[in-house]
């Protein structure tokens, strides 16, 4: 009888073929060959020295079965059929020997003795038993803490979610600008307490007594609700595909990254109520401006909320995954995600923001070719690869731009230098967002650099949109605070830029800044920024439609304005032209806050930005309010008081969501207490717009307690030489 035809396979493998294993469908374990052969159990011959790693063969005609006896007759008859055609000479067993399921080794000699195949199976038993072992070990020990394969993102202390008939996604329900797709005006808080489903998983809220499970409708509500109700989501990312690249398996390369998905998760949390996020700061036990506040944190005697959480594990992924090289693009989105959800909730950003715009600089996205360096260096300009279409690279660039401006704008509150000099910044500014949403190619040529002259002032209507002056308003600010930094420095070593352009030899100590030249370019730029604003993105909001980033734009120049002149306003010298600028500044800014609570938008959705400019305003107030008391003069003290009632209740309601914000209202609340003392009469009446005519002034200015200066405030804003004459 005739060999049947045959053909073998061979796969070479570790030596131990249970040490790893193997997600490949063409990889087996043992007796799951009719996967391959297509043919049924009984007709495998279990007794066949079949390796499950190594050797597969396909039987193709003989019949071959196995009726489970010991030898089973299969073998039988391949035995005698063995012995009757066996050349003379031939050493073979006298008896049929079956191994059912052993594994032997490919080899072209005769099968080994009974005593070898003991000592294998008796090996193999001892492998089995260490692997076991092993096992239970890891299986005892606690869970890692970085998986670097692209997994669906683990969710603890979340039974379930489904989103009720009228979920916070409806009843938020906002209308979206037309000039850049993103959430931008009328909207409704997600009710605090309602639609919760965060109930810790057998009744325990320890993180490490919960079990993790993979909930693709939570995650997919926070990712939905971080792009329906956060200003910048539509930037940092584009929608469309990251939407279509969540919808592909956790294993494929598409998938977003760990880090970014976590991130999400956590930013998320605050504007939905289907998770925890964490409590507000108890002021009784810590100061508001408090900035190390983990001290605080290690005092409570409370489990991570589901924010926390969340924020942890992004921060730990993204710095795996940056240790090891890998996703660094979207471990820096998940940084600046990360950033903002500590600047949110009133945490020290300062390193998390400047990390991630030193994370930009490898990545070569703070400048872009020609500008390069002429040195030859051994690194590449960027260790990304080259970006594959528009989309990718545009995404790339509007990243770098969200770095920058989340670090500039939260440096606005220290003194501190910034992490990256705007000399080292050669990078286009952004597309149009509709250009961005489909992939318009626009070429240099048509667009402005970072250092582009005359950026400031010069906004080309076809490639202008409110996130472009959000970002310029960005770089106005940054230059306003490198000003004042450098100054002293500056003028110590001569530099001309900060000499005075009126007296040729002044003191070594006595030069003002506001008579310099850098000075009053600069106050020019500030002053010009909104007004240079292209007719159609003069007034961020239209039929109760709020532009996110347009009304932070706005903001921006009278924030500007407070810092490069508050620290030469004097409030109680007439005519102070630094304290009629940041007065007009600050009520300018109240009248930026009517405009938008008025309307039916919901101020709490606003750019964490917006609470720190209202902030600063109030504390401008709170100077004149100080000399109107002490001067004695009531109306000024009523208005004054009215005007801050106003500036605190709406950064307070901004605070029954943002945590930062609430922190503001009561710091601006103790700064009342503590430099002006208690209300004692009525608040007036407060009318918009805010009047910022100097005659509103007067009263103030003839009432002061410094009697003998006799410089009325018209002489001092028109008299030769004032620096509103220079402007």
């Amino acid at each position: 009888m005739p060999r049947a035809p045959h053909s073998t396979i061979i796969r070479p493998v570790a030596s131990d073929p249970l040490a790893t294993t193997s997600t490949h469908p063409n990889v087996l374990k043992r007796n799951q060959f009719n996967n391959i052969t297509g043919m049924p159990p009984s007709k495998l011959c279990r007794c066949s020295t079949i390796s499950a790693k190594l050797i597969v063969q396909i039987v193709s005609e003989e019949k071959i079965g196995d009726d489970a006896k010991r030898p089973c007759s299969t073998c039988v008859r391949s035995h005698a059929h063995t012995a009757a055609h066996a050349p003379p000479g031939s050493n073979l067993p006298p008896k049929p020997q079956c191994t059912f399921d052993d594994v032997a080794e490919h080899s072209n000699t005769v099968n080994d003795g009974p005593k070898n195949k003991y000592e294998k199976l008796e090996n193999r038993i001892s492998e089995l038993e260490a692997l076991l072992v092993q096992k239970e070990s890891l299986s005892n020990a606690d869970p890692p803490k970085f998986q670097t394969t692209r997994i669906v993102l683990m969710i603890e202390n979340v039974n379930h979610f489904s989103a009720p008939p009228q979920s916070p996604i409806s009843n938020l329900s906002p209308h979206y600008s037309p000039h850049n797709g993103h959430p931008t005006s009328e909207s409704q808080s997600p009710p605090i307490n309602t639609y919760i489903s965060a109930s810790p998983i057998n009744g325990s809220t320890s993180s490490s007594s919960v079990n993790s499970s993979y909930n693709l409708d939570l995650l997919r509500h926070l990712v939905d609700i971080f792009f329906l109700f956060h200003p910048h989501a539509h930037r940092l990312f584009h929608s469309p595909s990251f939407l279509s690249s969540l919808a592909l398996p956790p294993t494929h390369p598409k998938f977003p990254s760990t880090p970014v998905l976590h991130a999400i998760c956590a930013i998320g949390s605050l504007y939905t109520a289907a998770v925890t996020s964490p409590p507000l700061p108890n002021f009784a036990e810590v100061a508001p401006d408090e900035i190390f506040s983990q001290r605080q944190r290690m005092k409570e005697h409370r489990p991570d909320s589901f924010a926390e959480q969340q924020a942890k594990y992004a921060k730990e992924t993204a710095d795996h995954l940056n240790s090891i090289g890998e996703d660094l693009f979207q471990v820096l989105q998940a940084n600046i995600i990360i950033s903002w959800f500590y600047w949110s909730h009133s945490k020290w950003v300062f390193l998390s923001s400047a990390h991630s715009i030193r994370l930009s600089i490898p990545l070569g996205l703070n400048m872009c070719p020609p500008f390069h360096s002429i040195t030859q260096p051994v690194r590449p300009a960027s260790i990304l690869p080259p970006a594959r279409t528009i989309i990718e690279d545009e995404t790339r660039r509007n990243t770098f731009w969200l770095a920058y401006a989340t670090e500039r704008q939260h440096g606005c509150g220290n003194g501190w230098a910034l992490s990256l000099d705007d000399q080292d910044v050669s990078q286009l500014l952004p597309v149009r967002g509709d250009q961005f949403e489909d992939g318009t190619l626009v070429t240099p040529h048509e667009r402005q650099w970072a250092h582009t002259k005359n950026l400031l002032l010069f906004h080309p209507e076809k490639q202008t949109d409110s996130f472009i002056l959000y970002i310029k308003g960005s770089i106005m600010i940054s230059q306003v605070k490198t000003f004042n930094l450098r100054f002293r420095a500056k003028h110590h070593v001569g530099d001309i830029s900060v000499a005075s352009i009126y007296d040729e030899t002044p003191a070594p100590d006595s030069v003002d800044p506001r008579g310099t030249q850098a000075f009053v370019e600069l106050d020019y730029v500030v002053s010009s920024f909104r007004a240079s604003f292209p007719n159609h993105l003069r007034n961020p909001i239209a039929d109760s439609r709020v532009d996110n980033h347009l009304y932070t734009a706005c903001l921006m120049p009278h924030v500007a304005t407070i810092i490069l002149h508050d620290p030469h306003a004097n409030v109680r010298q007439s005519g102070c032209i630094s304290a009629l600028k940041i007065l007009t500044a600050a009520r300018a800014v109240l009248d930026l806050i009517y405009n938008v609570w008025s309307t039916s938008f919901d101020i709490t959705l606003l750019d964490s930005f917006c609470s720190f400019c209202w902030f600063v305003a109030g504390r401008v107030l709170v100077r004149f309010l100080q000399a109107s008391i002490d001067a004695h003069s009531q109306d000024q003290i009523s208005t004054l008081r009215a005007e801050l009632d106003f500036v605190r209740s709406a950064i307070a309601k901004v605070g029954e969501r943002i945590p930062l914000a609430f922190r503001f209202a009561k710091m601006l609340e103790d700064l009342i207490l503590k430099r002006c003392g208690p209300a004692t009469g009525l608040s007036a009446q407060l009318t918009f717009p805010r009047p910022s005519e100097p005659v509103v002034l007067r009263t103030l200015y003839e009432e002061n307690c410094n009697p003998e200066n006799n410089i009325t405030l018209h002489e001092g804003l028109h008299e030769p030489g004032s620096f509103l004459s220079l402007a």
